[in-house]
């Protein structure tokens, strides 16, 4: 059987190119050295001290730990050589849908859920301002860098949140040049028992 050739009024359809952010999971703090930092903040929810930092390249770094609760460090960033290796547990590529999650000591679990998603040029615009008014009003941290004619060429956000005993952390990072917004969800909650 001889393989078919495509019609030469097809087509060929282009999967859109990932933005090439990635997540890496520690179960340690890293240290603020590797990073250019462009905003930070430490919050206290609950029984856990969360430390929030946006990178001045995108992306992001949360450290959560709590009494009688393991560190764990969620790192969104672009691929570094620097990164060590030491205390890596999970390496999760933005590229699609991706879940991923972890017991944290004996009393609590991380729940950890990756999107990405292509974007048109008006709902780029738009999330630009919808992520300017997510941080205002949970406040977020958020930083924004703008390409020579005053437009969003990169935005990044994360926000805490405790919901009853379990903290919920949000990062968003819209990145131009792909069009591209990536969404990560944490959760970290009481094992249930």
């Amino acid at each position: 059987m001889k393989p078919t050739k495509p019609s030469p009024t097809s087509t060929p359809s282009k999967k859109p190119r990932s933005a090439g952010l990635s997540v890496l999971v520690y179960d340690r703090p890293l240290h603020p050295e590797l990073f250019a930092v462009e905003a930070r903040r430490v919050r206290f929810l609950g029984e856990f001290e969360v430390s929030m930092w946006l990178l001045a390249s995108g992306g992001h770094t949360v450290t959560i730990c709590g009494a009688g609760t393991d560190t764990i460090t969620e790192l969104a960033c672009f691929p570094n050589k620097s990164l060590p290796d030491r205390g890596l547990i999970e390496r999760l590529p933005c590229k699609g849908d991706k879940q991923f999650d972890k017991p944290l000591g004996d009393k609590h679990h991380y729940y950890l859920a990756i999107n990405e998603e292509h974007i048109t040029e008006a709902l780029y615009e738009n999330s630009v301002i919808e992520l300017q008014r997510l941080a205002a009003d949970q406040d977020g941290l958020l930083a924004q860098r703008k390409d020579e004619n005053g437009r969003t060429d990169c935005m990044s956000l994360v926000v805490a949140q405790l919901h009853r005993r379990a903290v919920h952390i949000e990062g968003f990072h819209l990145l131009g040049e792909a069009r591209v917004l990536v969404r990560t969800q944490s959760i970290i909650e009481p094992i249930r028992g």
